[in-house]
């Protein structure tokens, strides 16, 4: 942590002052104009502060951050564990505001180290003295960067990654367009610069393969702890925080928490910024910008980005699933389907992707029910994403079709493997105007699909 103020005082990491002292400190901090109108910061400082005075500080974690101090059922945690993983960030930043500014004179010092949520406690003393104070054993550091895991987490998640890279179809084969946009020569010369760099890259092209389908949770977490590994792994790639970005933005997008929604759309935001930083001439920041964009409701902004995007990246897939999405649920159906059938004329496919689903989706709103279904298989078949809204828009054309056997079997698929799934209401919030949403929910209730709660 960097101090100003007298320079003669210096930070002493290996001593730490008694619990009395620590408790008026805090008290002192989270009264301060610096913490003012940040109630949940200031709890979740109080909170792992007492945590470790009272010797667990290794059990601190980010769900029972979540279950403790943000509240909220279970099924919430996971949305929940990544405000903490928010919060945190901003926590940070304002310790190193308060101690820059009001809190300059502190001997009590506070630090939430990155790698943890166990905070760091340490008393500033002048220069060549030593001071008296006993360490307190259960007051520790944190070391490793990565909120709700531990080191060990971590090389497990780079290995799955490598694992991910070497499995996934291949993307750089001759005579095709890559899907990543790097040739073996570029991956190669990226290695001879920096290693560190390469896996970054590894990282965040792994955590784009994670992201869909949107509506599982575990599968945004997994991209978000990729995408952060990216940042730490190389923070000056530029991928990392494009990757931050739309994952963020998408959680914004799924859930109905608005709390939540909040928060993760300023995260969103200040890593979409931080990509379009770095490199704005590239097609994954503008189409990172353009999600989160999109993400706050702002449609004329969010389809500009998105057709920049396109622009500078017509061959990236991944470009093109954020792209399609946002151009869906703008309403411009027919151009989804148009720029999804020229990038399939282009390049050779040995999975599916989002903006094949997001195409069958587009056709269904233009009354082209069979193209929709077997747009949907197709894709389902070449091992693209599966979940709940590719088998709501499959229900809706079969029942539209008059495929009445079909579309009762997907209703009850749907309500048996994601039972309380609300596709109708997201549907509803997602396109620009509503009625497209509604047309939709009305075919799946016909077809027998009755929603819980």
């Amino acid at each position: 942590m960097k101090l100003s103020g007298n320079t003669s005082l210096t930070v002493n990491k290996g001593q730490t002052p008694d619990a009395k002292d620590v408790r008026a400190a805090l008290q002192r901090l989270v009264k301060s104009s610096t913490f003012a109108g940040s109630q949940r910061l200031q709890d979740f400082l109080i909170y792992v502060v007492e945590e470790s005075l009272r010797g667990r500080a290794d059990d601190i974690r980010a769900k029972t951050i979540a279950m403790d101090v943000y509240g909220g059922t279970m099924s919430e945690m996971a949305r929940r564990e990544n405000v903490v993983r928010v919060d945190a960030g901003r926590l940070r930043r304002k310790l190193s505001e308060y101690y820059a500014d009001v809190g300059r004179n502190e001997d009590t010092l506070f630090d939430l180290p990155k790698g943890g949520y166990a905070p760091q406690i340490t008393v500033r003393v002048p220069s060549g003295v030593m001071p008296d104070s006993p360490v307190a054993p259960h007051i520790k550091a944190r070391a490793w960067h990565r909120p709700g895991i531990g080191a060990a987490g971590i090389v497990v998640l780079v290995g799955f990654a490598t694992v991910l890279m070497l499995t996934s179809p291949k993307r750089d084969a001759p005579g095709r367009s890559m899907v990543d946009g790097l040739s073996p020569d570029e991956r190669s010369a990226i290695f001879d610069a920096s290693p560190m760099r390469l896996e970054a890259v590894n990282l965040a092209n792994s955590g784009r393969d994670l992201i869909f389908p949107a509506l599982e949770p575990a599968r945004l977490n997994a991209a978000l702890i990729m995408f952060e590994g990216a940042i730490k792994n190389d923070p000056s790639y530029f991928g990392g925080y494009a990757g931050a970005a739309q994952v963020a933005a998408t959680m914004a997008v799924v859930t109905p928490d608005p709390d939540l929604t909040r928060d993760m759309l300023a995260y969103a935001d200040s890593q979409a910024l931080m990509a379009l930083e770095q490199a704005p001439e590239t097609g994954w920041s503008q189409a990172a910008k353009a999600w989160v964009e999109f993400a706050k409701g702002n449609w004329p902004e969010a389809t500009d980005f998105a057709e920049r995007a396109r622009r500078l990246a017509p061959n990236d897939v991944h470009v093109l699933e954020f792209v399609s999405l946002i151009l869906l649920y703008s309403g411009s159906f027919e151009h989804v389907v148009s720029i999804s059938k020229e990038a399939l004329s282009k390049i050779d496919l040995e999975r599916g992707y989002v903006f094949q689903n997001a195409m069958g989706s587009a056709k269904f709103h233009l009354k082209d029910y069979k193209g929709t279904v077997s747009t949907f298989e197709h894709v389902a078949e070449k091992g693209g994403p599966v979940g709940p809204v590719s088998v709501a828009y499959l229900m809706a054309a079969h029942q539209m079709l008059g495929n009445v056997a079909e579309a009762q079997t997907l209703s009850k698929k749907l309500s048996r493997e994601w039972p309380d799934s609300r596709v109708d209401l997201l549907f509803q919030r997602l396109f620009a105007d509503p009625k497209h949403g509604e047309e939709l929910g009305r075919a799946m209730k016909d077809a027998g699909w009755e929603p819980k709660g």
